[in-house]
């Protein structure tokens, strides 16, 4: 699991440098080496004391080149997401 900083209330920061940042109701940002990426997302409900975030993985993942890399993004963006409070779910 990656150790997150807290960047502001609406976005965090993983150990190796990527930015998971909420930029609207229904938008997120995936920072990294200088790239970004928009991700569809909304809301998805609660499940206890816990909401979830529905997320578009074909949005996250449009620039990742290989199938290690799209893991990879996948994998930090729903550890941000966690971090952040919420459970994430993949809708595509």
């Amino acid at each position: 699991m990656t150790n997150f900083v807290w960047l502001n209330k609406q976005g965090v920061q993983g150990e190796s440098g990527f930015v998971v940042q909420f930029t609207g109701r229904f938008s997120a940002e995936y920072r990294e080496a200088g790239r970004i990426v928009h991700v569809d997302v909304e809301d998805g409900g609660q499940s206890g004391d816990k909401g979830h975030l529905l997320y578009s993985r074909s949005s996250l993942l449009r620039f990742a080149s290989t199938e290690s890399e799209r893991k990879r993004i996948d994998t930090n963006f729903r550890e941000a997401i966690i971090f952040q409070g919420l459970i994430p779910i993949a809708y595509d």
